[in-house]
């Protein structure tokens, strides 16, 4: 039997070892790239607006200075990446006035109202609903 036509051993056992030290790196790699967009999102939930307020969000831009005084239970998200935004809130239906004077109307009803607001370079959806739950969204 001619041995040349089959490949060795040693060859075989350098080709697995490759193969699995390339699947490792692979696999880090994609741990460290999922990491790294997990970590540019920052989340934080405040009892109050005054409590918004006393770390100062609105002031960096992270949440709009236009959000109803009377929000509480306040849900922010960002990604420190992007000037995007998402805040989830509840405060007391007709609690408008500051939105009014910043932000245009697009719609309103008996079950709530959307305003478009500029928010730095970004423009946002602000949308209020009759129960007194609040959403504003980057567009």
């Amino acid at each position: 039997m001619d041995d040349s036509a089959s490949p060795s051993l040693g060859t075989i056992s350098h080709t697995k070892v490759a193969l699995l030290i390339a699947s490792i790196c692979l696999g880090l790699l994609i741990g460290v790239l999922w990491y790294m967009d997990k970590s540019e999102l920052q989340e934080s939930h405040f009892e109050t607006y005054q409590a918004l307020q006393s770390i100062e969000l609105t002031a960096k831009g992270w949440v709009p200075n236009f959000i109803p005084r009377s929000a509480y239970d306040i849900h922010e998200e960002h990604r420190v990446d992007r000037e995007r935004v998402h805040v989830r809130f509840r405060f007391l239906p007709g609690d408008t006035a500051n939105l009014e004077k910043s932000c245009a109307i697009q719609s309103k009803n008996t079950l709530g109202a959307s305003y478009e607001c500029k928010h730095g370079n970004d423009v946002v959806t602000v949308r209020l609903s009759q129960d007194g739950t609040g959403e504003i969204v980057s567009n």
